[in-house]
């Protein structure tokens, strides 16, 4: 199990789905994937992603990196994501732009730290939905 405790404010972020079941816009189904900083679980931003497409696009990712820099002014050192993600391959292609690190963990072993965002996440979306 990962903890925010185990790491220092920008150690490490973390790339995640955060929805259990799909989003419909429009009625078309997506997906909501989250960048995180590992210590704090502070939300660095999100990119949707359209369930036919099956992973994010790699422009939007590639802004997201970005946005994330510039909330924090400089890049983690390692990118973490769960072992059972779509969105692995885009999310590893753009940190190692970047030189970062990567671990892949059971999706289990986030759930210390990104459980409470899921949480809060599903709970907000559907009273706001309902």
């Amino acid at each position: 199990m990962l903890t925010p405790d185990q790491f220092d404010v920008n150690e490490a972020w973390i790339a995640i789905r955060v929805n259990e079941g799909f989003i419909f816009v429009k009625d078309d189904p997506y997906d909501i994937f989250m960048l995180l900083d590992a210590a704090s679980a502070y939300v660095l931003g999100f990119v949707l992603s359209s369930v036919v497409d099956e992973s994010p696009d790699a422009k939007e990712v590639e802004k997201l990196f970005k946005e994330a820099w510039e909330v924090k002014h400089q890049w983690a050192r390692k990118l973490i994501v769960a072992d059972d993600s779509i969105a692995n391959d885009v999310f590893i292609s753009e940190a190692k732009k970047h030189g970062f690190e990567i671990e892949i963990v059971e999706a289990s072993c986030l759930a210390p730290i990104v459980g409470p965002l899921k949480e809060g996440f599903c709970k907000g979306f559907m009273e706001n939905s309902g």
